[in-house]
């Protein structure tokens, strides 16, 4: 059964918690997909992965699909589309709940300062917990 992080953040920190999410996976030993909606996308949150912390190196490429699959632990990938062999999914971008079931742990980013994408949470949510999946619902905490 998949199990659904729902991350309250902010717009703004964000990409901050999906590196932390990404770092947590990886040092348990989780291969990772960072889904988001573009190649512009796909290179910002590369570079962050670089910079974002000066204790960690977390390996990870670029991956399109029908390219052959990188050996890296993290991949970022620009849509959704069905690749094996990964055990977590953190969404930069909104995605679909069927997609998410494709793995043991997603973590989806609910914009407390967005309320459009707030209500498709909500949705999200509602969706997940009928559909026997198991939402889990992580409170806004400010970084210190």
């Amino acid at each position: 059964m998949t199990v659904i992080y729902f991350v309250e953040t902010t717009t703004g920190e964000q990409r901050d918690f999906l590196c932390r999410w990404t770092e947590r996976f990886y040092s348990e030993k989780k291969r990772v997909r960072i889904v988001v909606d573009s190649m512009a996308a796909a290179q910002l949150i590369d570079q962050l992965l670089w910079t974002f912390s000066q204790q960690s190196f977390i390996p990870h490429a670029i991956f399109n699909p029908g390219a052959t699959r990188p050996e890296e632990p993290v991949v970022i990938t620009p849509g959704q589309f069905r690749t094996d062999g990964f055990d977590a999914v953190v969404c930069d971008s909104q995605a679909d709940l069927e997609f998410m079931s494709l793995f043991e742990t997603a973590v989806h980013f609910i914009l407390d300062d967005d309320l459009e994408r707030k209500q498709q949470s909500r949705v999200l949510w509602q969706r997940a917990r009928d559909s026997g999946l198991d939402p889990i619902h992580v409170p806004y905490e400010r970084k210190r």
